[in-house]
Order: C-alpha cells, then sequence, then structure tokens
C-alpha cells in the first residue's frame, strides 16, 4: 500500500503503473538501440521500485503549505491583506493551484502582470522551503544551488525592476524574517537555507548556464531584440533574445527537475503586447493544447470595473488590411468581424481620440500591425492588389521542391519594356522577384494642381523561398529572367539588385544584354515614398499576393534613421522588390519619353527628392540613356 502522505505525489504515478503492470515482461524497454532480456527488464523494474519504496518512507514536507490567498493574507506569512485586487487574487489561486508549470502574462499596461509574477515567485519560494529535502527529492548535490531567477532585456532592468521589488516584499515578510530568512548582506543575491537562491541575470541565453533554474520571471519578453544576421548566431541568421532566453530556461527546468512528466516551481513570461507574432502569442497558441501552461490577458477594465461607469464606446482593431479606427455609434458590423470589435469605457475615449494605436497597445492590450506605420491608408493599398493576373503559376516557390510555370496568355500591352527588381537572400530569408511596365500615364488631382504620373503595372510579384535544408541558387533566379525575355519574349530591358553582394549577377546579367543597376530600399525612403504615392493615388495594378500586401501595411518608418523597415518577426523582401519596380519605371526619363510625357510635366516631389535620395540608381547615368547612350553597368 502506498502512504497517504504520497497520494497526489508525481511520484505515485509511477508506483501505480509498476503495480498495474503485473507481468513487465510483456513490456519492451529499450536501452539505447538494443532490447534487453527478460532478466535485465525484470532487475531494472526491481530497481525501480525499490526506489519508489526508499521514497515512500522519507518525508516530503517539513510542513504542508498553505494556499495562495492564505500565504498572501496570513500575518505570519507574507502579511498582505488588501494589497492585490480581488480579481488578481482569484486568478493567482488557480495560477498557483498546482495545475500549471508556465505563465504567460501579457495584455494592457497596468494590470498587475509584474504584481502577480512576483507574488507568485513568493508564493513558489515558500513552497519550495516547506519541501524536507528538495535537493534529495529532486536527486541532486547538496551543494549545489536550487535558482529562482529574474530577468530581463537587460541584468540592470531585471535587479532594477523586478528583482528589487521582490527583495523588498521578501524582506517585510514576517516568515522570511524568521522561518526562512535570507542573507541581507549581500546585495547581488538572496541566499536561502538549503542552498536556495535568487538572483538577477544578465539578458542573454548564457546567463543560466549550468545552474539549476526551477523557475523565475523573464519579463518584457516582446520588447527584446531581434536581429537579422546576427553574430549571435552560429549560421548568422536572426537571433530573437526572447526565444533563445526562454529556450535556455525552459530547457534547464527540464533536466534539473522534471520527474514523471510535472515540474516544481513556476516560470512566469511577462510582457505587454507589441507586434503580431510576437513571443507570448505563440505561448498563448501553445497553451490552447497546452493545459499545463496558464494565461492571464487582461485589460484594465476587465479586472477593476468599479473605476468605470459603464458606459463604453467600439473600437474596430484592425487586421492585416485594415486600419483601425473608432467606430460611430450606429455603425454595424457584419457578424463575422464582431472579433475585430472591442468595448472600451468611455473614460478613455479622449486617449483613443489623441493617438489610436499607441491606445490600442497600452490601454486594449492589443499588438497592432505597426506602430509608426507607413502605409496609413491600408484599404488603398488593399485595392490595388489583385487587380490583374500573374503571368506566374505560383505566388512563392523554392525552385526545388515548388516550380514555376509561366502563363504567356496573360501578358498584357507586351510592347512596353519591362522592369525588374530583384531583393537577393540566401538562406536566412527569402528573396523577393517583381517585374513590371508602364502601360500608360494618368492625370492626378492635387487640388491646386494636375500631376501627370505613370500607371504601375505588375506582370509577377513573386517569393522565392529557400529550399528546406539549403539555400537559394541565385542562378535559378537568372534564368527566370533569361525565360521571361527569351521564351515569353516580355520585353524585359532592366534589372535592378538591392545589395552589393549581387555584383557577380549584375556583371553575368550586364553580358547577357540587360541594363543592370544597383537601388537599396534600405538606405532611406525615396522608393518607398515613389510606390506608396502610387498605392494611395490608385495607380497600382498588381496580382493578388497575399504575402507583398501585409509587408506593404505592415511598414513602419524609422524617423530617427530616414528609413522604411518591418516590425520584429516581420519582412518586406516582396514588397521591396515591388518598390523598387516602382521607383525603377517612374524615374526612367526614356518611359516618360515613350508616353510622349514631356519631361517638364515631372512632379518637382520626384526631381527634388532624387536628388537627396542615396537609395536610387545613378540618375546621372539614367539621364545619358535617356539621350540614346545605354548603361550597362551602374556600380
Amino acid at each position: 500500500m502506498l502512504p497517504k502522505r504520497l497520494e497526489g505525489h508525481p511520484l505515485t504515478i509511477c508506483f501505480r503503473i509498476l503495480e498495474a503492470m503485473g507481468k513487465p515482461g510483456e513490456y519492451v524497454w529499450q536501452v539505447g538501440k538494443t532490447k534487453p532480456g527478460m532478466e535485465v527488464r525484470l532487475a531494472y523494474l526491481r530497481e525501480a521500485i525499490r526506489w519508489l519504496r526508499i521514497k515512500a518512507q522519507e518525508p516530503i514536507w517539513r510542513e504542508l503549505p498553505v494556499d495562495f490567498r492564505t500565504f498572501v493574507e496570513s500575518t505570519q506569512l507574507l502579511n498582505k491583506r488588501g494589497v492585490l485586487w480581488p480579481r488578481v487574487v482569484e486568478c493567482a489561486m488557480e495560477l498557483n493551484s498546482g495545475r500549471y508549470v508556465e505563465a504567460v502574462l501579457t495584455g494592457a499596461i497596468g494590470v498587475a502582470k509584474t504584481t502577480l509574477a512576483l507574488y507568485t515567485q513568493a508564493y513558489q519560494l515558500y513552497v519550495l522551503s516547506c519541501l524536507a529535502d528538495p535537493h534529495r527529492l529532486f536527486d541532486m548535490d547538496p551543494s549545489s544551488e536550487i535558482l529562482v531567477i529574474f530577468q530581463s532585456v537587460t541584468k540592470n532592468l531585471a535587479q532594477d525592476v523586478d528583482y528589487r521589488r521582490f527583495r523588498d516584499m521578501i524582506y517585510a515578510s514576517p516568515y522570511f524574517t524568521t522561518l526562512y530568512p535570507f542573507d541581507a548582506e549581500r546585495e547581488s543575491d538572496m541566499r536561502f537555507p538549503r542552498n536556495v537562491v535568487v538572483k538577477p541575470v544578465a539578458g542573454h541565453d548564457a546567463a543560466a548556464l549550468g545552474q539549476n533554474v526551477i523557475g523565475g520571471i523573464i519579463d518584457e519578453l516582446n520588447f527584446m531584440a531581434v536581429v537579422e544576421n546576427s553574430k549571435a548566431t552560429r549560421d548568422s541568421t536572426t537571433y530573437d533574445q526572447a526565444a533563445q532566453n526562454y529556450n535556455a530556461i525552459a530547457r534547464r527546468r527540464e533536466s534539473r527537475f522534471m520527474q514523471m512528466g510535472t515540474l516544481p516551481g513556476m516560470l512566469c513570461l511577462v510582457s505587454s503586447r507589441n507586434y503580431p507574432g510576437q513571443f507570448t502569442d505563440k505561448k498563448e497558441a501553445e497553451a490552447r493544447t497546452n493545459p499545463r501552461i496558464y494565461v492571464y490577458d487582461k485589460r484594465l477594465w476587465e479586472i477593476r470595473p468599479e473605476r468605470f461607469c459603464g458606459d463604453k464606446f467600439r473600437v474596430f482593431i484592425g487586421d492585416e488590411t485594415r486600419k483601425p479606427r473608432i467606430l460611430d455609434d450606429d455603425e454595424i458590423v457584419a457578424l463575422e468581424e464582431d472579433r475585430l470589435v472591442m468595448a472600451v469605457p468611455v473614460e478613455y475615449r479622449p486617449t483613443f481620440e489623441a493617438d489610436l494605436l499607441p491606445a490600442l497597445r497600452d490601454v486594449g492590450g492589443v499588438s497592432t500591425q505597426a506602430l509608426h506605420p507607413f502605409m496609413m491608408n491600408t484599404d488603398a493599398v488593399a485595392g490595388c492588389f489583385g487587380k490583374v493576373l500573374s503571368i506566374a503559376s505560383r505566388e512563392d516557390c523554392d525552385f526545388r521542391a515548388t516550380r514555376l510555370q509561366l502563363y504567356p496568355r496573360r501578358i498584357q500591352h507586351p510592347d512596353e519594356p519591362r522592369f525588374a527588381h530583384v531583393d537577393l537572400a540566401l538562406t536566412k530569408d527569402s528573396a523577393g522577384v517583381s517585374v513590371g511596365h508602364v502601360p500608360s500615364f494618368v492625370d492626378v488631382n492635387r487640388g491646386d494642381t494636375i500631376e501627370t504620373l505613370p500607371l504601375i503595372q505588375y506582370d509577377l510579384v513573386l517569393e522565392v523561398r529557400p529550399p528546406r535544408g539549403g539555400e537559394i541558387e541565385l542562378e535559378n533566379i537568372r534564368r527566370l529572367l533569361y525565360a521571361l525575355r527569351d521564351q515569353l519574349k516580355l520585353p524585359l530591358k532592366w534589372v535592378s539588385f538591392d545589395q552589393y553582394q549581387s555584383r557577380d549577377s549584375m556583371q553575368i546579367m550586364s553580358r547577357q544584354g540587360f541594363i543592370v543597376g544597383y537601388q537599396s530600399m534600405d538606405i532611406d525612403t525615396f522608393a518607398y515614398d515613389v510606390i506608396k504615392q502610387a498605392f494611395y493615388d490608385d495607380r497600382v495594378r498588381a496580382p493578388a499576393h497575399p504575402k507583398a500586401q501585409k509587408e506593404m501595411t505592415t511598414l513602419e518608418i524609422d524617423t530617427k534613421k530616414n528609413k522604411i523597415d518591418h516590425p520584429p518577426q516581420g519582412s518586406k523582401d516582396v514588397s521591396d522588390s515591388m518598390a523598387g519596380v516602382a521607383l525603377g519605371l517612374t524615374m526612367r526619363r526614356e518611359i516618360w519619353i515613350r508616353h510622349k510625357v514631356p519631361l517638364t510635366r515631372i512632379p518637382p516631389s520626384l526631381t527634388q527628392n532624387k536628388e537627396q535620395s542615396k537609395a536610387s540608381l545613378s540618375y546621372l547615368d539614367i539621364e545619358r540613356e535617356a539621350r540614346g547612350v545605354e548603361v550597362r553597368r551602374v556600380v
């Protein structure tokens, strides 16, 4: 019979399994790649049963721990009655019920995310102190430390924000000053009896290397660095600080403390919302299938309803193609879009009217596509996609597992010269390839003047993905461009590339008769200024391409660096290729002359901005080309 004090303990599971097996010889136990014989398997089971019986005779608890509410409110324990909001206490009771091993604490600002994490760690520390011999229970060397860590973007931030607050709370606790005290003389960490240590660590994945991490807090996960082409990775791919830190801590917890499928302690993952697809979004998605992950996603009016009068206004939070907006009181929203509508207390209306996007993030706890969006009129962008059919059979390919077919019957305006721009990549990102032409010029009413500008029509927009386990072969992209010109007879004349590493492709294509050049989308905003105005003027005809459309609508502008960037975890490879085509076609004087538009009609915004731009092709060479001097090398 199993002692009653072990009922409900994880070791019970193993004991019951061994008791129920009856005939252990019927089970296959693999050691390495060999199947041991019957005697070996029986000896293994006898040793396992002997070990469990020894454990069953050992006391697990020095004293049984109380529940979370009692711990917080008891004058002999934490002595914090009335400090936590009632609804936060309810959530904390569930979080610390023993059913969870991780907690994702996110949502709006000011909803006690960090407070809940700190009190949870205090309770878990108390539970750990109630164990009779934690090192023996977890089969650890008594001289080794059992560590609770505090980690943030940097060690200073973790120490100044979370660790100091936690230390002050523990220092004021009757229980932790009398029955389970720490060495108050030490500032860098908190050392408790039986080698239990609480300390802040650096903000990188090696901060807790080799240490026995039983739990802790990783704060501001959604605001940690995401660095492309990082030297911090072995293959110079994207370095995701949040994912690296979490994986390092999670692996250490599992390797040191996993017993019978359960983990002691609690790992709290804390952060306000930032961008879609952020780290906490991924963990929330995981929680839908993993019942061991607790999710705390709140807004202030949900946990402090008594602060508000009860009247609310509605906000359409937007999606990948539509921008957020405050809805009119009588505005009707389709039933299928009701999930995109948030009811917000009227007390916040001035905040939302003053600056909608930050209010959605900070007050509504909604991750928005861009905090400083470049394309504000996302409806105009969306309206320009799907207007024509692509001459390619797919929106993406890797030229290995997925191949491309070309449809010559879809070619429109076959006599118009084509411009292609290639945003190159190898193994880290996708490459973008776009080909377009100008079928005509249109007049655009600017109120006090009329501007004549080109209509940009794309023949194809393509994402070239790295093949599984390999890298993009640039030769395949060149072959695609050769096929467009030589097999489909598409008058592809100009090809530009986005990076100096493309010099080899530029030289090869120059020898094949193309006019080639270098133009970057990352030095300044000029190329994107050109395509943005074309979108807003309804002068873009592009085939349907969901990724390119998403990239365009999630672009952010960095006013300090005067450049366009994508949000963390986002991309702009395909949108870069489209911007390159729009810039090239707009700035080719030969095209203006071909359509009999006097060069004197070129808007001042183009001529002034191109003089300041460092991103575009050599305009001296373009002007020479307009006078009949063909230039095949711009680098």
